[in-house]
């Protein structure tokens, strides 16, 4: 052995004698073992077995546990285990990864289902409209009910409807006798659209309707509830939906009169969960 390496290790025997502390490629170490980076590699420290690297830290600070060149401040191939966590009902964030193994936190308001509109048992239309239909014309109501939203991204969206409809009469406002054929229905139509929207203004979303029959001296009476649901893949942006209740008779003799809205029962609930 020649008399530098005697020298060393001399040097480092009397460094942790005096001071405890060892430098690599420093003579004022200041930690334990303080060790500085000559320069010329990408890689300052590891630990390997007698089959792989299993320790190595960059230059960059990058530290990999069986990963021979980290590319995260920490990155490891294996599975991480968590001990002694508490528990706060408070937080509002929570831990995910992308397909690369990137972890970061969310926001729950953009992973869980959140409600948009309704789901709240206080929907029911506060007005109400009279329709008529015969001879094949059916009849629409007019801003009957609608509902403005935002999503921030994508999301499938479920919207859940029902709509009360009564005093259902004919045209000439006597009871129905005439044993033909009648439709009352609700749908939901776009009210508003975001830019680039595949979806189209007054384009039918859902719709609902349900046929019935009276036969002579019998007639309809009560309340029908037509309802539906449906779930569409939506863009971020804002929209606006209407809930229309609809008429049809076919006949021409007494065709058919009926009044949407001001139900206790009345709904439209738009709740969006984030796809990822």
């Amino acid at each position: 052995m020649n008399n530098f390496n005697w020298y060393f290790i001399i040097f480092l025997m009397n460094s942790c004698c005096l001071y405890s502390q060892v430098g690599i490629n420093t003579s004022t170490p200041s930690a334990m073992l303080d060790v500085v980076n000559s320069g010329n590699t990408t890689k300052i420290f590891k630990v390997s077995n007698l089959n792989k690297e299993i320790i190595s830290i960059l230059n960059n600070g990058n530290t990999g546990i069986n990963v021979p060149n980290p590319s995260a401040q920490l990155h490891t191939s294996g599975s991480i285990r968590l001990s002694g966590l508490g528990a706060n009902s408070a937080e509002t964030k929570i831990m995910t990864h992308d397909t690369t193994g990137n972890t970061t936190t969310r926001s729950t308001t953009l992973l869980l289902p959140q409600i948009l509109a309704g789901a709240n048992g206080t929907d029911a239309v506060s007005v109400t409209q009279t329709l008529s239909s015969i001879s094949g014309i059916p009849s629409y109501t007019t801003n009957l009910f609608t509902r403005s939203f935002t999503i921030t991204q994508t999301s499938m969206v479920i919207f859940s409807y029902q709509l009360g409809v009564g005093n259902i009469i004919n045209t000439s406002g006597s009871n129905l006798t005439d044993g033909a054929s009648k439709q009352i229905g609700a749908r939901l139509t776009w009210k508003a659209l975001p830019a680039g929207s595949p979806f189209t203004i007054n384009g039918i979303l859902h719709t609902d309707a349900v046929s019935f029959m009276n036969l002579s001296p019998n007639y309809t009476k009560g309340f029908y509830y037509p309802r539906g649901n449906c779930s569409v893949k939506l863009s971020p942006g804002t929209y606006s939906v209407e809930l229309k209740g609809y008429v049809y008779a076919y006949d021409t003799a007494q065709g058919i009169q009926a009044t949407f809205g001001a139900s206790p029962y009345d709904r439209l609930d738009i709740i969006a969960t984030p796809i990822q």
